[in-house]
């Protein structure tokens, strides 16, 4: 009697659960249908890498399903990118499935069409097909620029045009010669590196002025610097320098630290660092100066 009882609930759920999915099915196919982006961003960045393959799908749909093909017709514009030089987009009429919500348009990115410090941004908007488009989610923004592999023998080695700023200097103090070294991967987007006379300019360096390039052989900073690379953010390729020491004797004020942040070009083979350097008669540091590294 009980496994019988029990075998008529079970039966009872099983239609409840039944019904409350077609009525679900019922509801979306009786929504009001509307096109949009389906996604819950408005803009987004597309980083292109030098590969045939590269490409980025943005998401299309409507609200509700149907029994028959549907189309969305997209316009594409921007103020400089040109459709076949800059990016390509195969067709802007995207076909949404019979029985389907939702598809892609495909936007492929043209490396060549990216050299170093381009950057265009990409208007997309519905505007037609066989739905109405929706209030909201109807336009959509992409930023393109190139994207270059970070190589580890292209960012090492001697940088013969580093130049230092100091405040907001427009032109750097006299061009010298920084070194990176000691490429050490912590990840598959992360290293350590070790940075060679950071701040050497000779008409100012901090170090003894006597060298003639504002360091000894000893200090710290002649030796290299411990610098953490991280690449993980596309749009950021970040150096950071966490306080270590710096020389030996600054000035006749003892030993000194140094800290700094910054970043680095994969594609210019270029390093931007801020840093700022402390000692006895300045325990908050001296003003800050940007080196720029250059080869």
């Amino acid at each position: 009697m009980r496994n019988k009882l029990l075998s008529i609930i079970a039966c009872v759920v099983v239609a409840f659960v039944t019904i409350v999915a077609c009525d679900k099915k019922k509801d979306i196919l009786k929504a009001p249908a509307y096109a949009e982006f389906a996604t819950p961003i408005a803009s987004t960045k597309y980083f292109i890498k030098n590969e045939p393959g590269s490409q980025f799908k943005i998401p299309v749909g409507i609200t509700n399903i149907s029994n028959v093909d549907r189309k969305i017709i997209i316009k594409d514009s921007s103020n400089k990118a040109v459709n076949g030089t800059q990016y390509t987009i195969e067709s802007t009429t995207i076909t949404i499935p019979a029985g389907k919500a939702s598809d892609s348009l495909i936007l492929k990115g043209i490396y060549a069409g990216y050299p170093i410090g381009r950057v265009d941004t990409l208007y997309l908007k519905i505007v037609g097909g066989d739905v109405p488009a929706n209030a909201y989610n109807t336009t959509y923004t992409v930023t393109l620029q190139g994207y270059c592999d970070v190589v580890p023998a292209d960012l090492t080695g001697d940088f013969a045009k580093t130049g230092d700023y100091i405040g907001a200097s427009a032109s750097p103090m006299n061009p010298y010669t920084a070194t990176i070294s000691d490429w050490t991967s912590t990840g598959a987007s992360s290293a350590t590196i070790k940075i060679h006379n950071l701040g050497s300019t000779p008409d100012y360096g901090f170090g003894d002025l006597s060298s003639g390039n504002g360091f000894l052989p000893d200090d710290p900073v002649a030796l290299g610097l411990t610098a953490k690379l991280d690449w993980s953010n596309p749009s950021n390729f970040s150096v950071t320098i966490d306080k270590q020491p710096y020389v030996l004797d600054s000035y006749g004020n003892g030993p000194s630290t140094v800290t700094g942040t910054g970043s680095f070009s994969s594609c210019a083979g270029t390093f931007t660092i801020t840093f700022k350097v402390a000692d006895a008669s300045a325990p908050n540091g001296y003003t800050s100066v940007t080196s720029v590294f250059k080869r």
